[in-house]
């Protein structure tokens, strides 16, 4: 606890302060298995051991929860740059609950004139939940989407390229709905994961639906 309150009034030490506490859970969680391997022990030493080892697990898990945050939200400010960039800055809109986005954001250009918005759309993939933000301008046209989020898992070499380039880059420019190619829509899927791919497409269509409800 000292550790933590600390490094709330030095965060330029958190970076230290979450080593020491890494490494104080590991020594006493080693200590406790060496005390164990070696023999019995007595009942109050062990619960102490492992009451540390618990103590210091705790403080690593309060000192990374706030970086964990704030990396996340950075990313999320970089992926609506990406998709939608003729906006400076982003006003968040707000989303009813159970509505299909998680997010929803209006881009505004320099001047303070609305430039179109940025909406979150979390589907289900092959392998697991896929982020997709979505940019629509002012005339309701895709200007970029970018997939990904904590829980991404779809398959290394496959169903995880909807995530590059290659993939993403086709979606700038068109109107919705989208489809793949195999459905008669203008977007190629990625190889041997139509899964994940059509996924990706559905998150765009819900986005974009969601948008056009709000002009």
């Amino acid at each position: 606890h000292a550790l933590f309150n600390d490094s709330d009034k030095h965060p330029e030490r958190k970076d230290l302060y979450l080593i020491l506490s890494m490494l104080l859970s590991l020594g006493a969680l080693a200590w406790g298995l060496v005390v164990v391997s070696t023999g019995p022990a007595p009942a109050e030493l062990s619960v102490d051991i492992f009451k540390i080892a618990g103590a210091a697990l705790g403080t690593t898990n309060a000192l990374t929860k706030g970086p964990i945050a704030e990396q996340a939200a950075r990313a999320a400010e970089a992926a609506r740059a990406a998709v939608l960039p003729a906006a400076e800055r982003f006003e968040q809109v707000e989303v009813a609950e159970g509505a299909p986005v998680d997010n929803c954001y209006q881009g505004v250009d320099a001047s303070g004139n609305a430039v179109g918005y940025v909406a979150q759309v979390t589907v289900t993939g092959f392998g697991g939940p896929i982020e997709v933000t979505v940019g629509v301008n002012a005339e309701g046209e895709l200007t970029g989407i970018q997939c990904g989020g904590s829980g991404f898992s779809e398959t290394a070499g496959l169903g995880a390229k909807v995530k590059e380039t290659a993939f993403s880059s086709q979606f700038a420019g068109l109107a919705t709905p989208v489809a793949l190619v195999k459905d008669g829509g203008e977007v190629d899927s990625v190889t041997a994961a139509s899964i994940s791919s059509g996924a990706v497409c559905n998150a765009v269509n819900i986005a974009a639906d969601y948008i056009a409800g709000l002009a």
